[in-house]
C-alpha cells in the first residue's frame, strides 16, 4: 500500500511539472509560428502581425522574465520596434534591457543599438555621442567597435558630406 502511495505522488508530481510548463511551451510555439508567418512574407510583412509579434514578445518576458528566453525575447522586440522606426518604444526596451538582464550577452549589442537609436530614429546627437563614447569605454574590443567609432566620426554629416568625403579619401589613394 505504502508502494502504491508512493508511486501515485510520483505519478502526480510529473503530471504537475508538465502541466505547469505547458502555458510556456504553448506561447514559445506561438511566437515561433508567427515569426515564421512574418518571415514567410518577406519584404512586406503585415503591420498589425508585426505589432501581434511585439505584444507576444512582451507579454513572455512579462510573464516569464526567469525564463532563458525572456531576454531573447525583449532583444527581439526592442529590434524590432527599431525596424518600424519606433524609436520611442526602442529606447524604452532597450533601457528594459539593460536593467533587467544586465549580465545578458546581448548587453553590448544593447548599448550600441541605443547610441544608434539616438542618432537616427530620435535624432538627439548629443546623447547618440555620448553613448556611443560609453560602448567603447565598456567593450572596447567587441566586434561593433570599429561601427562606434565610425558613426562617431561621422555623427551629424548630412549624405552629401560622406559622400564628398569618401570621394577625396579614394582620390587621395588613387593619387599615391
Amino acid at each position: 500500500m505504502k508502494r502504491l502511495s508512493v508511486a501515485l505522488w510520483a505519478v502526480l508530481l510529473i503530471v504537475l511539472a508538465v502541466s505547469c510548463g505547458a502555458p510556456v511551451e504553448k506561447e514559445v510555439k506561438a511566437i515561433t509560428a508567427l515569426e515564421n508567418e512574418l518571415t514567410a512574407m518577406e519584404a512586406r510583412p503585415d503591420a498589425a502581425r508585426l505589432g501581434e509579434l511585439l505584444d507576444m514578445y512582451l507579454h513572455f518576458v512579462d510573464q516569464y522574465s526567469d525564463d532563458a528566453r525572456a531576454q531573447e525575447y525583449l532583444y527581439k522586440a526592442l529590434s524590432l520596434s527599431m525596424g518600424t522606426n519606433n524609436g520611442v518604444k526602442a529606447m524604452e526596451l532597450a533601457d528594459r534591457m539593460l536593467n533587467e538582464f544586465p549580465k545578458s550577452e546581448r548587453i553590448p549589442e544593447t548599448v550600441f543599438l541605443k547610441a544608434f537609436i539616438y542618432e537616427n530614429q530620435l535624432s538627439n546627437l548629443g546623447l547618440a555621442l555620448k553613448t556611443y563614447q560609453d560602448f567603447l569605454l565598456r567593450f572596447p574590443e567587441h566586434e561593433l567597435a570599429d561601427d562606434a567609432e565610425a558613426a562617431i566620426n561621422n555623427l551629424g554629416k548630412t549624405p552629401e558630406e560622406l559622400i564628398r568625403e569618401f570621394e577625396a579619401k579614394a582620390a587621395e589613394q588613387s593619387a599615391e
